[in-house]
Formats: C-alpha cells, sequence, structure tokens
C-alpha cells in the first residue's frame, strides 16, 4: 500500500540519519582525542625541558597518557644526588667486630666495602660522585680502624691467657714440685701477676676507645642519612615548585582538555623506598591560575598529593 510505502522510506531514511549522526559522533570525539593529543604532546616537551631546567638536570623520562573522562596523566623519574644515597643505601654497612667481654675467639673480621657499589655514568651523576665516594673512604676507613683497634684488643686478651696459664702452671709446680725453689717460684709469679695486670689495663683502654670509635662511626652513619634526606626532601620542593609554575604559565595549552577532568603527575625517585609520589590538579584550578586569579603556590596548594 502506499502507507506501507511512505513508511519504508521514513524508517530508511531514519536509520540513515542515525548512521550518520553515529559517524558524525564519532568523527567528532576522534577529532577531540588528536586534538587533545597533540596539546598533551607538546605539554610533555614544555614540561621535560622546564623540569630539567628546575632542577639542574635532575629530572628524566617524562611520558604521558590520557584517560577519558578522568585526564591527562605524566609521569617521570627524578634522579639527583639521591641516586648515590640509593645506590650506597643499597650496599650493606661494612659489620664490625662484636663487642666482646674477654673472650675474643669468636671476633667477626670487618667486611671491606669494595666492589658491591656499581658505577654509573649518567652525566648528572657524576657532579656528585666525588663526594659520596669521599664520604664513603671516611667510612671505610673508620671500619678499618675500629678492626685494627679491636686485632689488637684481641692479641691482649691472649697475652693475658697465655700470662694466666703459666700462673697456673707455677703454682703447680710449687705444689708438686718438692724440689723446685719455692722463692724463685714465687719471684717468677709475682711478675706474671705484674704483666698480667698491666695487660688488663691496656684492655680496658683498647675496649674503651673501640666503644669510642664505633660511637663516631654511628653518629656519620646517620648525619649521612639525615643529610640525603634533607637532599631529597629539597629536589622534592623544586619539583613541585616546577610543576605549579609550568602548569600556571604554560596550563592554557590544554585546551582541548575538559574543564571537570584532571592533570595528574606520578614522580618516581622523591620518596623513600619505592613508593611514587602522586599529585592531582583540577583543570579548573590551573584556569584560575593561568589567568591570575591565584598564584602558582595557591595551585599547589589545592592539588591532592599522596605517595602509593
Amino acid at each position: 500500500t502506499i502507507w506501507s510505502i511512505k513508511m519504508s522510506k521514513y524508517k530508511s531514511t531514519t536509520a540513515a540519519l542515525l548512521l550518520c549522526t553515529a559517524v558524525s559522533l564519532q568523527a567528532q570525539a576522534s577529532d577531540e582525542l588528536d586534538k587533545i593529543q597533540r596539546e598533551v604532546g607538546i605539554m610533555e616537551k614544555i614540561l621535560s625541558a622546564a623540569l630539567k631546567q628546575d632542577t639542574d638536570n635532575k629530572v628524566r623520562n617524562v611520558s604521558s597518557s590520557y584517560l577519558q573522562h578522568q585526564g591527562v596523566v605524566f609521569s617521570f623519574d627524578v634522579r639527583g644526588s639521591s641516586r648515590w644515597s640509593t645506590v650506597f643505601a643499597s650496599v650493606p654497612d661494612a659489620p664490625l667486630p662484636p663487642m666482646p667481654d674477654i673472650d675474643f675467639e669468636e671476633l667477626t673480621e670487618i667486611e671491606v666495602l669494595g666492589e658491591h657499589v656499581q658505577v654509573i655514568s649518567d652525566a648528572v651523576v657524576v657532579k656528585t660522585q666525588e663526594a659520596y665516594q669521599q664520604a664513603m673512604e671516611v667510612m671505610r676507613e673508620s671500619a678499618e680502624r675500629v678492626r685494627e683497634v679491636a686485632e689488637q684488643e684481641r692479641d691482649v686478651s691472649r697475652e693475658i691467657r697465655d700470662l694466666e696459664r703459666e700462673k697456673r702452671d707455677l703454682e703447680f709446680d710449687r705444689r708438686h714440685d718438692k724440689d723446685a725453689k719455692e722463692q724463685e717460684l714465687e719471684k717468677r709469679k709475682q711478675a706474671l701477676q705484674a704483666s698480667i695486670k698491666e695487660l688488663e689495663k691496656q684492655q680496658l683502654k683498647l675496649s674503651q676507645k673501640q666503644q669510642q670509635m664505633r660511637k663516631e662511626l654511628a653518629e656519620k652513619k646517620q648525619a649521612r642519612v639525615k643529610e640525603q634526606k634533607q637532599q631529597l626532601a629539597a629536589l622534592a620542593q623544586q619539583v613541585d615548585k616546577s610543576l605549579s609554575l609550568t602548569l600556571c604559565d604554560y596550563g592554557s595549552g590544554l585546551r582541548s582538555l575538559p574543564n571537570d577532568e584532571h592533570v595528574s603527575f606520578i614522580i618516581r625517585g622523591v620518596s623513600e623506598g619505592k613508593t611514587e609520589q602522586v599529585k592531582v590538579f583540577k583543570k579548573s584550578d590551573i584556569k584560575k591560575c593561568v589567568v591570575g586569579d591565584i598564584k602558582a603556590a595557591q595551585l599547589l596548594e589545592k592539588a591532592s598529593s599522596y605517595s602509593f
């Protein structure tokens, strides 16, 4: 019928319009993604250049990705003076000999730091390599001095044991050897007692010296750890400041990013251990900073920050 023919044409036309609309929306979405991809690529290069300049070339491996309906994610590694601290932190400290009471037979030898430290050729790391090598040399020499004192104390302890043994032998001879000259044996015994007393004084001095050296070595280690933490904290502040300034100066380049999405950063190397530092900025807050409504420091305060 005529009605059926009209309905068939109407359905065909509607289907064609829906198909065209779907294709148009898909093309529009693809075009938007292409724009975001281009803008993110440009921002990645800007961030890389700014971070390297602001941190004295301590940032590398800057990469980016986009999560639809969520936002842009940048990630990068931070390496600087902290790189050498990480390397040395992975090397166990040379073990010190155990503090004895009297017996030194079980004294543990010191294991000196050696080939465990891998050689790193990064241009940035070379700047701090010499300073850390000097620090390690001081620690190594301190451990060696403790070992030498421990060996001296062990030798004295052995001498004391030898003299004590000889003293016991003399007493045995005096009790059982009727022909021995008791006066001569007593004289020798007194000489041994004097030698033992002198050696015991030496042993006490060496023990006190070793304890003091151990204390100084522990203090040096604590100072080294404290310095590394301070350097790491300072570097983290440099990175944060660089990120907020760069977003305020160049954040307008992400114009195709929807206002309700975010710009996030995954930062490796500024937290202790293997944790990563994550910072999330709202696109709306970035726009405020771009137009001057808020400062870079305020933008940084508004960002969500956590370790993961």
